[in-house]
């Protein structure tokens, strides 16, 4: 699978006429991490181990740049780790994963959108603008569309006051193949991600593990000196082999601080979830502290203050170590 991968990416750079070899405007670290996770109930421990390559290219053209390529290839190893991810056999299986890797393909003109290929984190609410690929922290994006990232096409550009991001994906999640017609259509539009106040606005509909789904959201971040408010909120429905309606909500409420280097960061958030009448709360505290530009450690607690009676763990402590050279 990792030879035909970057196959794919070397023919694809000789189709968009790259002046320069393929090693120029390359970059490229590796990355490898620990992550341990302990359970109070019921008590166990797990562990998973990251050792990848991840790569971003730059391809230029006669009048600048035309795309870049982005290639993360991870080595993945679990260690008693329950309830086992889709994509593994057992709670202490091995695999290499392929996260983000797609080219795009950015030289259509002022108004044209970009086109990208590949596979990529769906477009909907804060993971949108927030990479959390390999850290600790995120905002929940598998849990609740179904998967983080697809393979597929999508459309994005960003213009003086808007940017948008539009994919439509196979539903095949980690494979890049349709399972029982599946399919994904995922779109955000927001303000520009660089100012101080940052709005944006989501939809996500289509056909994943058998099940339709559909949901609408919005997400806001402010920023203050080195204080940030963030928020989303999130509705929608599944529909079960059976047709049987699932109405689903989301609201998550994020308050962080980060040293004015951004050395360290701690961050809180308050998290609620809704399905039919079920109502779930939950609390996290964490803080990530980059000891240098290689060595990043991370802390995580996230407790459930109201669950129902069939919830499961009420509280997760996580640890991650992390070295990118």
């Amino acid at each position: 699978m990792k030879s035909k991968f970057f196959s794919c990416l070397i023919t694809l750079s000789l189709i968009s006429n790259c002046y320069a070899e393929f090693t120029d405007n390359l970059r490229w670290s590796v990355d490898a991490s620990m992550r341990l996770n302990k359970f109070n109930l019921p008590s166990r421990t797990s562990r998973i181990f990251f050792l990848g390559m991840d790569t971003h290219k730059v391809f230029t053209g006669k009048n600048g740049n035309i795309g870049y390529a982005v290639a993360q290839l991870y080595w993945t190893k679990l260690d008693n780790h329950q309830p086992v991810p889709f994509m593994f056999n057992s709670a202490n299986d091995q695999k290499f994963i392929i996260r983000e890797a797609h080219i795009n393909y950015t030289a259509t003109g002022n108004m044209l959108p970009n086109i990208r290929l590949g596979h990529f984190t769906l477009p909907f609410g804060l993971e949108n603008s927030l990479d959390t690929n390999g850290r600790l922290l995120d905002y929940n994006l598998g849990a609740n569309l179904g998967t983080k990232l697809d393979w597929g096409l999508g459309l994005n550009k960003v213009h003086d006051h808007f940017k948008y991001t539009v994919s439509y994906t196979l539903g095949g999640k980690d494979d890049p193949k349709q399972v029982n017609g599946s399919h994904l259509l995922t779109g955000r539009i927001s303000s520009l991600e660089h100012n101080d106040f940052v709005f944006g606005a989501s939809f996500y509909h289509g056909k994943l593990d058998n099940q339709n789904r559909e949901r609408y959201g919005i997400d806001l971040k402010y920023y203050l000196e080195n204080w940030g408010l963030l928020a989303e909120i999130a509705k929608g429905n599944k529909y079960l082999e059976n047709n049987i309606k699932i109405m689903q909500s989301y609201r998550l409420i994020e308050i962080n601080r980060s040293s004015f280097n951004d050395q360290w960061k701690l961050y809180s958030q308050l998290i609620f979830n809704k399905e039919n009448s079920l109502k779930t709360k939950t609390a996290l505290l964490g803080i990530r502290y980059q000891a240098n530009k290689n060595l990043e450690t991370s802390l995580q607690f996230k407790k459930k203050i109201s669950a129902p009676a069939q919830g499961k763990e009420t509280s997760l402590f996580r640890v991650q170590i992390r070295y990118r050279y």
